[in-house]
């Protein structure tokens, strides 16, 4: 009967790695953000750098406030960066790039989340002041099942192309805050 019951469970794990066979499992290599002459700076950094079957790579970002005066940070969905996604190209506005997901798109009430595939976002802008030398981060996964390839991948904002806006007490007038992020994506095939 053991015997039965041994060979049943490998056949069933055997079964359910031929799913995987021929797959391809995914590395985040490099991550780069342009510099701007803007009163804020983004920083990109690798927090988890493999694509697997198991789990999401995971970036974080972090906004800092580089004035000596307080600077206004807005964004929708959730603060400060809002819904982010990974297009591969800059030159055009392309529909449907793969969404960074953070678990704060389910809490927030600005957010309409069911899926990765399946979310939206209110209007609503959301505005917090970064006193000098302030930073506020978050973090964003990347899923394998998302990633349509290797290659280079731009980072914007899911509805909107600045990842976020900012105005200072000297101009009340919001600014775009689009620094150029790559992220460099590497494929692994699976034996």
């Amino acid at each position: 009967m053991r015997r039965r019951t041994l060979l049943a469970v490998a056949g069933t794990s055997m079964a359910s790695l031929v799913g995987c066979l021929g797959a391809a499992e995914y590395t985040v290599t490099d991550v780069r953000v342009g510099q701007t002459s803007a009163p804020v700076g983004l920083d990109v950094s690798i927090t988890e750098s493999n694509v697997v079957i198991e789990h999401p790579a995971s970036l974080e970002f972090t906004v800092t406030n580089q004035q000596n005066v307080p600077v206004r940070v807005r964004n929708t969905g959730i603060w400060p960066f809002g819904l982010l996604e990974l297009v591969s190209s800059l030159e055009t506005e392309e529909v449907g790039g793969t969404l960074l997901w953070t678990s704060r798109y389910e809490e927030s009430q600005y957010v309409d989340a069911t899926s990765r595939s399946n979310y939206g976002t209110e209007d609503t802008p959301l505005v917090h002041i970064l006193e000098p030398g302030g930073t506020a981060s978050e973090t964003y996964e990347i899923h394998g099942d998302d990633i349509r390839g290797a290659g280079i991948r731009y980072v914007r904002g899911a509805f909107e192309l600045p990842i976020l806006e900012y105005s200072t007490e000297e101009s009340e007038v919001w600014q775009s805050f689009l620094p150029e992020v790559t992220i460099t994506i590497e494929q692994t095939d699976l034996l």
